[in-house]
């Protein structure tokens, strides 16, 4: 049986479980509570910092069939979450922006939200990388977006939003989600680490952290990938997986530039670069 990776198997599945967005939580279980659902959502921040799980998150909360109306807790196991989840849902299209960007896509999406929902109470469109539909695909969706089918939701993710036409922004509900701090993504990875029974020190969990730059998604890979060293995970294993320079390595370039030492300083360099360091890498 293959093996689930990290950042899927900790893939938040409720509003409750999303780590580091407290006002994205609240704000959509709130929005959920009241019946107050807009037509159009725009998700934006940097890469792995939950826009697209919350996209699917809210869209099983919105036709979760275990109750009467939507719930800010689906259920997860009802014929609707579970397809959702598979990603085979009628109900529920997850659309890749990048590969279907064009404006016969744009016309296309059209021409399905006008279908009733075969299953669950909504249409939900989700966009992907939205910032990759071109300017015309926008154009031709913003008429769909400002006034949609009542039975339609559209969300928007992108890590780009400047890229969006203002005139798209404007329609949407725009939930800006932040990266998170090195210290919430240390403290979830322990959890997870200790779930996983992954033997790792605290000081190797804030370097993958650190390195994450304020994404989840890819420190939960990155611990998964040091947790199959087979043995006690140190700051150094991490650091020599992703071709970063050891404490010891960074003390004694400072000590050069310190003391003034051009030509050990040049060594240290040379000698990193050889090892297969980037320049870059050293200066990070």
């Amino acid at each position: 049986m293959p093996t689930i990776a990290l950042h899927q198997k900790y893939r938040p599945k409720t509003l409750a479980e999303l780590v580091g967005q407290p006002y994205v939580q609240t704000t959509l279980t709130n929005a959920i509570d009241r019946m107050h659902i807009a037509p159009a959502y725009l998700f934006t921040g940097s890469r792995g910092t939950g826009k697209t799980s919350t996209a699917r998150i809210f869209a099983k909360s919105l036709n979760c069939l275990s109750f009467d109306g939507p719930t800010d807790e689906p259920c997860g196991t009802c014929q609707s979450c579970r397809s959702i989840e598979a990603s085979n849902s009628l109900d529920v299209s997850e659309i890749d922006a990048a590969s279907n960007n064009g404006v016969d896509d744009a016309r296309s999406l059209i021409e399905r939200s006008s279908l009733a929902p075969v299953q669950g109470r909504y249409r939900i469109f989700i966009l992907d990388e939205a910032h990759q539909l071109t300017t015309q695909s926008q154009n031709a969706l913003l008429k769909c977006i400002e006034e949609p089918p009542p039975h339609v939701v559209f969300i928007l993710c992108t890590t780009e939003v400047h890229k969006v036409l203002p005139t798209i922004v404007s329609r949407c509900q725009v939930f800006h989600f932040r990266a998170l701090s090195i210290q919430t993504i240390a403290q979830h990875l322990r959890e997870v680490a200790d779930a996983e029974a992954i033997a790792v020190e605290e000081e190797a969990l804030m370097a993958i952290a650190r390195l994450a730059e304020g994404g989840l998604r890819d420190a939960l890979q990155l611990l998964g990938q040091v947790g199959l060293l087979g043995e006690a995970v140190t700051a150094n294993h991490v650091i020599e997986m992703t071709g970063g320079v050891t404490e010891t390595d960074l003390l004694a370039i400072l000590d050069a530039i310190a003391t003034n030492d051009t030509f050990q300083l040049l060594q240290l360099a040379r000698s990193l670069v050889d090892s297969g360091k980037t320049p870059k890498l050293i200066l990070n």
